[in-house]
């Protein structure tokens, strides 16, 4: 339930998560030329996937100042944007 005391459905977190990958993949495009290629895409998810892997072995609940969840958070949303413009850049966009 949120504040209003409706029901927060699958679909609903699913979406808001999907709108925040729209604007970081927005963001990254206004910083960083188009991907040339696959290769380029394939080391930029890689990145991105180690930035993730680096965080979630930073975390330890049980240690003050480990929890790492909200930078597990933005590194997901970096990754999934990231694979996002691999889709656009390398494989949608038309060739010339």
């Amino acid at each position: 339930m949120n504040r209003e005391g409706k029901e927060v459905t699958l679909h609903d977190q699913v979406s808001k998560i999907a709108n925040e990958v729209v604007l970081e993949a927005t963001r990254a495009a206004t910083l960083f030329a188009p991907m040339n290629s696959p290769h380029e895409a394939a080391f930029v998810i890689e990145e991105e996937w180690e930035e993730y892997r680096q965080e979630v072995f930073k975390h330890n609940t049980s240690k003050p100042g480990r929890d790492t969840r909200p930078r597990q958070r933005e590194e997901l949303i970096q990754l999934a944007a990231m694979c996002m413009r691999a889709i656009l850049d390398t494989i949608d966009k038309e060739k010339v």
